[in-house]
């Protein structure tokens, strides 16, 4: 039962990378499931014994990014030779790099999210879970006195969610078209962030 549930999962994962790959090279609305189909060798019905759309196969690789980053954020979060501030930037700095390589599909799935929904609320559920470890890292620095925060988990929260609004922003085109652009917000980004903490912004290694 072990042994078919890991092949479960990794040819579900197998099927995403595909598909990831794919909508790179295509778009995702130019890319189907019997694109899908042939890329992998399935047949229809073996695709929908894995997923019942490519909108599931989407929200998957959101979703495995997501585990990624939440589980180098437990191992950060729990290394004792670290204090809150130089856990906060490693993370931001981890999340970087898993983010990295699947930089030009973040781009597109945000594009995405502006017209879909329920995917852009899929992956608000998703960035919500962020809330607790963040929250935790902060609730650290209160107590180090690093930060200079009331309310932990509630600021954490709005901080995620200044991040994760992003892509519902009017602006959101130009952010990522223009690098200028991209790098004025991201600078105000973090002196929110610094003020939010009560840190000096020089602090912060988040970009």
């Amino acid at each position: 039962m072990v042994k078919t549930a890991k092949n479960h999962s990794a040819k579900k994962n197998e099927l995403v990378e595909i598909a990831e790959k794919l909508f790179l090279e295509k778009g995702y609305e130019e890319t189907s499931v019997d694109d899908i189909l042939n890329a992998s060798g399935l047949s229809k019905g073996g695709f929908y014994h894995y997923f019942k759309s490519k909108e599931e196969v989407l929200a998957e690789s959101i979703n495995n990014l997501a585990e990624s980053l939440l589980e180098e954020a437990e191992r950060i979060i729990e290394d004792p030779r670290l204090n809150a501030l130089e856990k906060l930037n490693r993370f931001m700095e981890k999340k970087v790099a898993f983010q990295k390589p699947k930089k030009e599909l973040a781009k597109y799935l945000c594009m995405i999210m502006r017209s879909d929904f329920t995917l852009y609320k899929y992956c608000q559920t998703i960035a919500q879970r962020y809330v607790e470890p963040l929250a935790r890292i902060i609730g650290q620095g209160v107590e180090e006195g690093i930060f200079d925060v009331e309310f932990p988990r509630e600021t954490a929260d709005i901080l995620l969610r200044a991040v994760t609004s992003v892509p519902q922003s009017v602006f959101f085109s130009e952010y990522i078209e223009d690098k200028t652009k991209s790098l004025k917000y991201k600078a105000s980004l973090e002196a929110i962030m610094a003020r939010a903490l009560g840190i000096d912004g020089k602090e912060l290694r988040i970009f």
